[in-house]
């Protein structure tokens, strides 16, 4: 394999290694707000709960390590694409993977939170207003008009 050859491969490896690194906030942005929207939207205990704001803040923790594990290799493979480039490293490579760490540990830090009392965090689904039926009386004019209203019977 040609010195070309090799260097066109280390590209074309780094551009899927970089699409992947792009794609691991989305992934984790859906799968925390998903999780949140359930926990306000379910009726679960506590423990259910507390359960599903673990598994949170461990995946968040899993992918951190994820997100550095790739950007070492990213660094590793860009330092040889720039050995045959002649090219600098720049001095911020590493920002995004320290700013996407850092929200992803706060993200973590707080499902960690609100898994020690869950019920103070999050609110408690409210309970469906009851229906009522008001009947307009029809004989006066639209501005005096007056509704009689009561409950539904249930069902």
């Amino acid at each position: 394999m040609s010195e070309t050859e090799i260097y066109q491969q280390q590209c074309a490896e780094f551009r899927a290694l970089n699409a992947v690194f792009w794609q691991i906030p989305l992934i984790m942005m859906t799968l925390n707000g998903g999780l949140w929207f359930a926990l306000a939207s379910l009726e679960l205990t506590d423990t259910g709960q507390r359960f599903i704001l673990v598994f949170a803040a461990v995946a968040n923790v899993v992918f951190i390590v994820a997100l550095i594990r790739l950007r070492l290799l990213m660094s590793a493979l860009l330092a040889r694409i720039h050995a045959v480039e002649g090219a600098m490293t720049a001095p911020l490579a590493k920002i995004t993977v320290v700013a996407f760490c850092g929200l992803l540990l706060l993200a973590a830090l707080g499902a960690v939170l609100a898994a020690l009392n869950p019920g103070a965090v999050l609110a408690t689904t409210a309970k469906p207003s009851p229906v009522v039926v008001c009947v307009d009386d029809g004989q006066t004019a639209v501005a005096a008009r007056t509704l009689t209203c009561t409950p539904a019977a249930p069902g």
